[in-house]
C-alpha cells in the first residue's frame, strides 16, 4: 500500500484486510510511515512500515520479497501505482503472483508490463476495466471487482446527537459529502450552487466530512467566510463513525470531476441515503439516475436542481433510500467482494 491518507483506496484495504484475517488468511501489509496507530495492527494484522519515497521504493521491493518468502505467501496484492512497481519486483524476486487493484485513473505503464503470467489486474469498475483496455492490456488479465462496505451491518443512530455535536439547529436539512475535502471532489462547486439551495429550503446546512487537503484549505476558507454561507458549512475533519453521521444526513452529494469507483456513494446508500453524482467515471456504475439517486451533468446549476428536488420530495428521498440499500445488498457488501478477491487469487495461484 502506496498511501497512509484516508481515502477511499486506503479505506478498502483496511477493510479488505480485515475481513480476509476474520476468514483465515495469514494477511501482512507493507505501508508508508503513520504517525497515529494503525487499527489493523490492534486486530492482530502485522503491518510493516518503510518509505516508498525515492529511491525507497527499491527497499521497500526488497522488503516486500524477503517478507514473502518468509510468511510463505501465495500471492502479492498491491494498491496504487508506487506499490505495484516494487510489488512487481518483489513478484520477479520470488515467483508470487502478483494481484494490482487499479484504484485510479492512470496512464502509468506499470499495469502493462504487470500483465503477463499468472499476474491479474484488479479494476474497481468497468469504467477502469476499459480505461486498461485503451491501455492495450488484453481483457483476460483483468477482473472488475468492485469495492464492497460493511455499512449495512451497523446499527442505525439518531440524528439529534450530530446535530448537538456540531450545533446544528435542529431544524436544519442536513446535506453530506464525505471524502478528501478539495477541488476534485466537488466541495467548491458544492458551495457555488448552495445559494440557489437556500433559496427553495432556506433550512439547508452542508456537512463536509474528510480532512482538507492542505492546497484547498485557503479556498475553502475563502469560500465558508462568504456572507451566504456563514453558520451554514460544518467540516468535521476525518471521522471513525462516518455511518452515524450519514444517518444524519438527508442525502450526499459526489460532484466530482473523476471518480473511478466511488465508495462514499455506496456507503451512503448502505445508510439508505440517496446519492447525487456526477455523471462521470465509475459514479453511472453505482449510482441509478432516479432510483438510488440522481445524475447530473457537472453545473452548479444542475446540482442545485438536484438537492432541491430532493429536499422537497421526503417520499422520493425514502424511496432512493430503500432501493440504494438494496442495491448495495445485492452487489456492495464486504462479503462479496472479499469472496470475489479470493476468486482472483486462485486464479493467480493457479495460473488460470
Amino acid at each position: 500500500m502506496s498511501s497512509a491518507a484516508t481515502s477511499g483506496a486506503e479505506l478498502h484495504v483496511r477493510t479488505l484486510s480485515k475481513h480476509l484475517h476474520r476468514r483465515g488468511h495469514d494477511v501482512s501489509l507493507v505501508g508508508p510511515p503513520r504517525s497515529e496507530p494503525c487499527v489493523l495492527e490492534m486486530q492482530g494484522i502485522p503491518l510493516v512500515q518503510t518509505s516508498m519515497k525515492g529511491f525507497g521504493w527499491v527497499r521497500s521491493a526488497l522488503l516486500v520479497a524477503r517478507l514473502a518468502r518468509q510468511r510463505k505467501a501465495d500471492v502479492i496484492h498491491s494498491h496504487l501505482t508506487r506499490a505495484t512497481y516494487f510489488g512487481y519486483v518483489a513478484s520477479l524476486l520470488t515467483g508470487k503472483p502478483l494481484v494490482a487493484s487499479v484504484h485510479v485513473a492512470t496512464h502509468d505503464p506499470i499495469y502493462k508490463r504487470a500483465a503477463r503470467h499468472h499476474n491479474r489486474l484488479v479494476a474497481v469498475s468497468n469504467y477502469v476495466r476499459g480505461m486498461l483496455h485503451g491501455r492495450g492490456i488484453p481483457d483476460r488479465f483483468i477482473d472488475t471487482v468492485y469495492n464492497g462496505t460493511d455499512f449495512i451491518e451497523l446499527d442505525w443512530s439518531c440524528p439529534r446527537g450530530v446535530h448537538e455535536e456540531f450545533g446544528i439547529p435542529e431544524d436544519r436539512q442536513l446535506i453530506g459529502m464525505v471524502g478528501r475535502v478539495c477541488e476534485d471532489k466537488g466541495h467548491g462547486l458544492m458551495i457555488q450552487a448552495f445559494p440557489e439551495m437556500l433559496k427553495a429550503e432556506p433550512n439547508a446546512h452542508l456537512v463536509f466530512v474528510g480532512r482538507v487537503e492542505p492546497s484547498f484549505q485557503g479556498d475553502i476558507d475563502a469560500l465558508v467566510a462568504q456572507p451566504e454561507m456563514r453558520d451554514r458549512v460544518t467540516l468535521t475533519g476525518n471521522r471513525s463513525d462516518v455511518s452515524r453521521l450519514l444517518d444524519a444526513f438527508r442525502f450526499t452529494a459526489m460532484p466530482s470531476s473523476i471518480e473511478t469507483f466511488g465508495l462514499a456513494a455506496i456507503e451512503a446508500m448502505a445508510r439508505k441515503r440517496p446519492v447525487v453524482a456526477a455523471r462521470v467515471g465509475g459514479l453511472p456504475e453505482i449510482v441509478r439516475h432516479q432510483q438510488t439517486g440522481l445524475l447530473i451533468d457537472r453545473s452548479a446549476g444542475e446540482l442545485a436542481e438536484a438537492a432541491n428536488y430532493l429536499l422537497r420530495n421526503e417520499e422520493e428521498r425514502e424511496y432512493m433510500g430503500e432501493m440504494g440499500r438494496r442495491m448495495v445488498e445485492e452487489k456492495f457488501t464486504v462479503h462479496q467482494m472479499v469472496e470475489r478477491l479470493e476468486a482472483v487469487y486462485s486464479r493467480a495461484i493457479g495460473g488460470v
